[in-house]
């Protein structure tokens, strides 16, 4: 399968609007001001990072999004409620490890579940399209 260059600019331009984002939310302590501003980074992170690993892998592993493009989805979004699962983990050893407060309690986490699986949903969406176009 050959991914466009286009297709490959745009999700890679993705990948470092939302490192820079992370990063600026840190640095600028956007997290804290804008109240929103986690949300939409987590649905934007979990998308832009569900989507590279559809159309780079398992868009060359996994020939679903020709024939059951339902399945693919779900399937996609999965892996991206699994990376967002991840990220839940990996903010809960930060706190352990840093004294810091990155998990606000259960609400917030739900929240950030939920965002995560709206980004997922959407690269599985997404990917699907672009996967059909390159075949």
């Amino acid at each position: 399968m050959h991914i466009s260059s286009r297709d490959r600019t745009v999700i890679w331009s993705c990948v470092v609007v939302a490192l820079l984002a992370s990063l600026g939310g840190s640095l600028w302590n956007l997290y804290e001001r804008i109240w929103w501003f986690d949300e939409v980074l987590h649905a934007f992170t979990t998308f832009t990072l569900t989507l590279l690993l559809a159309v780079f892998l398992y868009g060359i592993v996994l020939q679903g999004a020709q024939t059951r493009p339902i399945l693919f989805v779900l399937t996609v979004a999965g892996l991206g409620l699994a990376v967002g699962a991840l990220w839940e983990i990996v903010e809960w050893i930060y706190d352990q490890l840093v004294a810091g407060n990155a998990i606000l309690g259960k609400r917030d986490t739900m929240i950030d579940m939920g965002m995560d699986a709206i980004g997922a949903v959407t690269a599985g969406i997404i990917s699907t399209g672009i996967i059909k176009r390159q075949r």
